[in-house]
C-alpha cells in the first residue's frame, strides 16, 4: 500500500498526466456534441465499468486496492479533486489516480496508451 493510501491523503498525490487531461475539458457532452453523437453514454463507459468489476472479483496483491479501498478513493478524488468533472469522467479519471498512485500504471505507460488511442480516433 503506498504511502498516500496509508496517510489518506490520495487525494494529495498529484499526477500531471491526469491534470493534463482535466484541463482539456474533453468531457463526454462536449465531445459528444462536436462530433454529433446522440448517445449520453461515453464508449468507454463499458470498458471502465469492466475493469472495475474486473478489480473487484481479482485476488487482489499487495498494491492493489481492494474494493472498499478503491470505491473511498474513488469517492474522496471524485469529491475534490476532479469534483469539477461530469460522470462518469470523474469515476474513470479518479481510478486511474488511484491506480497510479498505487504503482499498478505510471505516467509514462499512461501518455503511451494515450497518445495510441489519439492516433487511432484521427486516423
Amino acid at each position: 500500500m503506498s504511502a498516500a493510501r496509508d496517510s489518506g491523503a490520495i487525494e494529495n498525490v498529484n499526477i500531471a498526466a491526469l491534470e493534463e487531461i482535466v484541463e482539456r475539458n474533453q468531457v463526454w457532452p462536449r465531445m459528444a456534441a462536436k462530433y454529433g453523437v446522440e448517445n449520453p453514454v461515453p464508449p468507454w463507459k463499458t470498458s471502465l465499468d469492466g475493469l472495475c468489476d474486473a478489480l473487484d472479483h481479482a485476488a487482489c496483491g499487495a498494491n492493489i486496492p481492494n474494493f472498499k479501498e478503491r470505491r473511498d478513493e474513488e469517492d474522496a478524488l471524485s469529491a475534490t479533486v476532479y469534483a469539477g468533472l461530469p460522470y462518469p469522467e470523474n469515476q474513470l479519471v479518479s481510478l486511474a489516480h488511484s491506480l497510479m498512485a498505487c504503482g499498478i500504471i505510471d505516467e509514462t505507460e499512461l501518455k503511451q496508451r494515450l497518445t495510441s488511442i489519439r492516433k487511432r480516433l484521427e486516423a
